[in-house]
């Protein structure tokens, strides 16, 4: 038994927390594909099985979700309201788009010429107005801290699962064929709120277990401006899972060292195997060293592969380059891509905090959150369409909430969740329209309202899911993969 030196603490199951750590831990490899300890050893295998499956007509193979943390503002992107108040509508225009009669922000101007490729939700609401990131990934509040935590949220394997776990797990329960050295999902740049130093709640397997976790790459440093225009550069920046990369002073010798002591621990893990805490590292381990090992996988993330138009297209910041990522891994057969725009300090300089736009709302749309949004969004819509590719991508762009109506004494915008956006694009979809409206200052609903299980219910069964899956909890029981949700029909093609 491989054992770290300290006073043991016996667990329940008759094992010391230190053997375990060194049992299944590896991040003590550097790999840090695991995830947070807790979760992986409070994750047991087969916690959810669909107990039915009613299957639509699939139209989608893939989906690429763009979520923007912080709560982008309604107003000051695709629902204006330049009859407003000044206090209320801002100081930006709107402008006419592909779509006749349809305004969005003026500055969104590549988006505005492609409207007509898109569905507009304007009639999104929410209950909670905390950053609460469960809601709208999971379509529940989670059960603990639906805010954020600072290290380590025991709440998170019970929580529900993230909508591209839940489409992981039964993609796998229907043996829908995969990549090669390719995982199933995966998330850009980072895990949500890593940089900030929280474990924010959401993006993970639930209580599906945490094999359904997102493979998250590691990008950046606390407090770095990477969001903002020429934030990264093209030779420096990189897309690897933690550990995954060999680095300039990693050799084969260490490469097959690194695996040595993983066959090590997979000993050691054998003479556990009855304890339920540790049964769920074997596959964590291969994972990881498949990541380690895989060209397919290194050469999907090396956006030097890419022409420099295409990268400037996207534009020259971590979330413009993390939409690039998105789509290789697509092309490359990763069918489920998240890429996120989060914040990477606490701080009071606003380009540091993403969309959580509490002061210098205006300073910040127009300096970075507009330019980058629009120049990453319209390019992937033009890529994946150039590819043909956006008949069997199904792409959404969200955010956990809205911003206030009125402008606060700082020049900033409040959160929100009255009445805020969500857009849809690709399979599945139409295109042009624009579903519910909002009242004179998009405050709240007036027509047609969508609550976050909607919004799922339309990506699941745009992905073939249909309502009458159901799911079992860690208490094995039977829970509605729409719950409360449908889809929304209006937007469907």
């Amino acid at each position: 038994m491989l054992r770290i030196l300290g006073n043991p603490k016996r667990a329940c199951d008759g094992l010391t927390r230190r053997e375990l750590l060194v049992a299944g831990g590896l991040d003590l490899l550097g790999l840090g594909l695991a995830g947070s300890l807790p979760a992986i050893a409070a994750a047991a295998p087969g916690s959810a099985t669909p107990v039915a499956v009613s299957v639509p007509q699939k139209k989608a193979k893939s989906v690429i979700c763009l979520f923007l943390f912080g709560g982008w503002s309604q107003l000051d992107t695709f629902d204006p309201k330049p009859e407003a108040a000044v206090e209320v509508r801002g100081p930006y225009k709107p402008i006419s788009t592909s779509v006749p009669g349809l305004q969005i922000c003026e500055q969104l101007p590549r988006m505005a010429r492609r409207m007509d490729r898109v569905a507009l939700v304007r009639s999104l609401m929410s209950d909670d107005a905390t950053h609460n990131t469960s809601l709208i990934l999971s379509g529940h509040h989670a059960r603990i801290g639906g805010s954020a935590l600072k290290g380590i949220n025991p709440g998170i394997p019970f929580d529900w699962p993230f909508f591209m776990s839940a489409m992981q797990y039964l993609r796998e329960q229907q043996h829908v064929p995969m990549a090669a050295d390719l995982p199933a999902q995966m998330c850009l740049p980072n895990q949500l709120g890593l940089l900030e130093g929280y474990n924010r709640t959401g993006p993970y397997g639930g209580f599906l277990g945490s094999r359904y976790d997102p493979i998250c790459t590691r990008v950046g440093e606390p407090g770095e401006h990477l969001y903002e225009p020429r934030g990264v550069r093209g030779d420096t920046l990189q897309f690897v899972p933690p550990g995954a990369s060999l680095g300039p002073q990693m050799t084969l010798d260490q490469l097959h060292t690194r695996k040595s002591l993983l066959d090590q621990l997979d000993g050691a893990r054998r003479d556990l195997s009855t304890a339920p805490a540790v049964t769920h590292y074997g596959r964590l381990q291969e994972k990881a060293l498949e990541l380690l090992t895989s060209g397919k996988m290194r050469a999907a993330l090396d956006l030097n592969r890419e022409p420099a138009a295409t990268r400037d297209r996207y534009g020259w910041n971590l979330f413009g380059q993390s939409v690039l990522a998105a789509r290789r891994l697509v092309e490359a057969g990763v069918p489920l891509v998240t890429a996120m725009w989060d914040c990477t300090k606490e701080s009071k300089d606003i380009s540091l905090l993403s969309w959580d736009t509490h002061w210098d709302h205006f300073k910040a749309c127009e300096g970075w959150l507009l330019p980058g949004l629009d120049l990453a969004l319209s390019a992937l819509l033009d890529d994946l369409e150039e590819r043909g590719m956006l008949d069997e991508t199904l792409v959404v762009c969200l955010s956990e909430m809205g911003r206030t109506p009125k402008i606060n004494s700082l020049a900033g915008r409040d959160h929100w969740v009255g009445a805020y956006n969500a857009l849809f694009a690709g399979a599945g979809i139409k295109k042009g329209v624009v579903y519910g409206a909002t009242d004179k200052i998009a405050a709240y609903v007036e027509r047609s309202p969508v609550i976050t299980k909607d919004l799922l219910a339309t990506v699941y069964h745009v992905m073939g899911f249909g309502p009458e899956i159901q799911l079992r909890d860690r208490q094995q029981r039977p829970l509605g993969l729409y719950d409360e949700g449908h889809p929304i029909h209006g937007i469907l093609s």
